[in-house]
């Protein structure tokens, strides 16, 4: 799957289950790479929720690390769920 750095912002936060390739098993997604990226939203002030950054598909991490500290390539993800699922 290609994600936008908008979602692998939210995926950071939620921290969501997700399976790689063709497993059946679900792993917990803990974090990715995103220093040095844009951040969710620019331009946020107390009245304006700020806009989208441009280049949501540039740069981005190739691999995430598992909550047992294992790395996979974002790329081999073919399902995601929220960890409260379970």
């Amino acid at each position: 799957m290609i994600f936008p750095l908008r979602q692998l912002h939210r995926m950071e936060h939620s921290k969501p289950l997700v399976q790689i390739d063709d497993s059946d098993k679900w792993i917990q997604w803990d974090s990715c790479d995103l220093e040095g990226l844009q951040s969710e939203r620019i331009g946020k002030t107390v009245h304006d929720m700020g806009k989208i950054p441009k280049g949501q598909y540039d740069n981005l991490p190739e691999k995430f690390t598992t909550i047992d500290g294992k790395e996979y390539k974002i790329e081999d993800i073919h399902s995601v769920r929220t960890s409260k699922d379970l």
